[in-house]
């Protein structure tokens, strides 16, 4: 089945932890996406509040179709239920569906319920295997 949809993990994927900036190729790697995929963020965060201040005013509705933040649905990652409700609200199916996240066991946890998957190191190298993988699906 082709990918239709891409989830990105937040902090180590898309925003720099250690030095709370966002990491530049992610971003550009969702605003390249955007047009043609669904493109998700599920991450292990307090509140989606907290999160939206980590990003400039609707940056996070304008990179993401669909934001789902642990604090406020009550499963954390690797549950199997935060993985499925986060597909569910993309409307696509597990097998449609790119998981990447920097720790491998919650990558290992969304092939689980059926998704590709993607342990994410930031440097360009992540890009283009990335790319790869969603050129294999076509």
């Amino acid at each position: 089945m082709a990918i239709k949809a891409v989830i990105f993990d937040c902090f180590g994927v898309v925003l720099d932890i250690m030095r709370g900036t966002q990491i530049q190729i992610t971003m550009d790697l969702i605003r390249e996406l955007k047009p043609d995929y669904k493109v998700a963020m599920l991450t292990n965060a307090g509140s989606r509040y907290a999160l939206d201040q980590r990003f400039k005013p609707g940056e996070l509705d304008e990179l993401f179709d669909v934001v789902v933040v642990s604090g406020d649905v009550g499963w954390e990652k690797p549950a199997p239920e935060i993985y499925t409700m986060t597909v569910e609200k993309l409307a696509v199916d597990p097998a449609e569906v790119l998981f990447i996240d920097d720790i491998g066991t919650f990558a290992e946890a969304a092939e689980k319920i059926g998704m590709h998957s993607f342990t994410f190191v930031n440097d360009a190298t992540s890009v283009v295997a990335i790319k790869k993988i969603i050129q294999e699906t076509v």
